[in-house]
């Protein structure tokens, strides 16, 4: 199954590592993680809304508008 992230973009819930909650800027792990260059290519998915978390997969890493609960409810839903 997949679970719709954010503007038109679904991942596949066998490629999601983990979704994590952006909205603690404060988090250094978090800062850390989306500042330093790595294999993953990031992106920002498009919406007028505030970014409020992110989306790890195998390949790629995602902003979302989405709160981390509701993608985690999709993901649980589509299961």
């Amino acid at each position: 199954m997949f679970v719709h992230i954010g503007g038109t973009q679904i991942v596949f819930n066998n490629e999601l590592i983990g979704i994590f909650n952006l909205d603690n800027e404060e988090s250094e792990i978090n800062n850390e993680f989306l500042n330093t260059p790595s294999n993953h290519p990031t992106s920002i998915l498009s919406g007028s809304e505030r970014h409020k978390s992110f989306v790890v997969t195998d390949w790629k890493v995602y902003i979302s508008p989405i709160s981390p609960l509701t993608l985690s409810k999709r993901r649980n839903i589509s299961k």
